[in-house]
């Protein structure tokens, strides 16, 4: 057996990495759910997004920090969670009240770094658990039914954004993954679109960059024929398919922004009547439409990008029970003639 002798001038494994990651030696029993949060998120939130890390930062030291203040790990109690979060929904030493799916998220960073601290047997039982929160109400959906979709093809046949906006209500892409979209995603021999990354804006750098999808999980989507002719146009033969081109640009020759194609749809929506229609509303025609043209509710939820066929029937499943009642319709009406 071999053995190695260490030199004297290296140091022990963990004392190195601990030095150059600057990561604090942790003491359960001094330290405070304050820092204990903060270590978590620094040494066991692993595979986080930058805008995921950043916005636990941010819940990190704007709400749990201010109310916990320097209260021991070990001392904070269940009636003490339910304190605070009752604190946020009246919006106590805050400017107003947060919304429910705020108070939630911030919840969930609390009650995920403490899960940790329970299976690393630093508390006996996640004191986050059982906490009553605010119910959120699900936005209504708004999608275009066909006289309004009429008035608004009408609208924009020569606007500047109608090819996109169209793009979307074929697809129902994310904002993100539509202005994201380089030339690199449109395979013109199998006539697909490959949406394997989304375009944000990162609030720490100030800049836009790409990142993974919602979910992590890329999709390929089979074109129809108007948005494979809509992509032959904008992606010619002789451009150099790369993924720095993107496919839907600016006057300026840029990727456009959420808040740009937000404000341009406003005002057509606006000057149709429609006010209340938002970007978002477009993926949601989308949805609705592929469900009426006869889709299955599992294709759909993939071309959509959820992470569950589940989600996708609690969203869209009210426009399944229309489609039965007509269904159960149009059959009776069929079988009258045998009466």
């Amino acid at each position: 057996m071999k053995f190695v002798v260490k030199k004297e001038e290296e140091q022990d494994v963990l004392e190195y990495m601990r030095s150059i990651s600057n990561i604090p030696k942790y003491e359960p029993m001094e330290t405070t759910l304050v820092e204990w949060c903060e270590y978590w998120l620094q040494t066991r939130a692993n595979n986080l997004k930058e805008s995921t890390r950043s916005s636990y930062e941010a819940v990190i030291k704007n709400h749990i920090k201010r109310v916990f203040k320097d209260m021991r790990l070990d001392e904070v109690t269940s009636e003490d969670v339910q304190l605070f979060i009752n604190s946020l929904i009246i919006g106590y030493q805050l400017p107003e009240p947060l919304n429910p799916k705020t108070i939630r998220n911030i919840h969930g960073v609390l009650h995920k770094a403490l899960n940790v601290a329970v299976t690393l047997n630093y508390i006996e039982f996640n004191i986050a658990k059982d906490i009553v929160l605010p119910h959120v109400e699900k936005k209504p959906q708004n999608p275009l039914n066909d006289i309004q979709l009429e008035k608004f093809f009408d609208r924009i046949k020569c606007h500047e954004k109608a090819d996109i906006y169209k793009f979307d209500l074929l697809t129902g892409l994310r904002e993100s993954e539509l202005i994201g979209l380089t030339v690199d995603c449109f395979n013109r021999e199998e006539r697909t679109l490959n949406v394997y990354r989304q375009l944000t804006y990162n609030k720490r750098k100030h800049i836009y960059e790409f990142t993974s999808l919602k979910n992590s999980k890329s999709r390929v989507l089979s074109l129809t024929q108007q948005a494979y002719e809509l992509l032959c146009k904008y992606c010619p033969d002789s451009i150099v398919y790369n993924k720095d081109v993107f496919i839907f640009k600016n006057r300026e020759g840029e990727h456009f922004t959420p808040a740009a194609l937000y404000n341009s749809l406003k005002k057509v929506m606006r000057s149709i009547g429609y006010p209340k229609v938002t970007f978002h509303d477009l993926r949601h025609t989308h949805a609705v439409l592929s469900l009426k043209a006869g889709m299955d509710i599992k294709t759909l939820q993939y071309n959509m990008g959820h992470y569950s066929a589940a989600f996708t029937l609690d969203v869209y499943g009210h426009c399944l029970d229309e489609m039965r009642i007509y269904g159960a319709e149009q059959l009776g009406d069929y079988m009258k003639k045998f009466e």
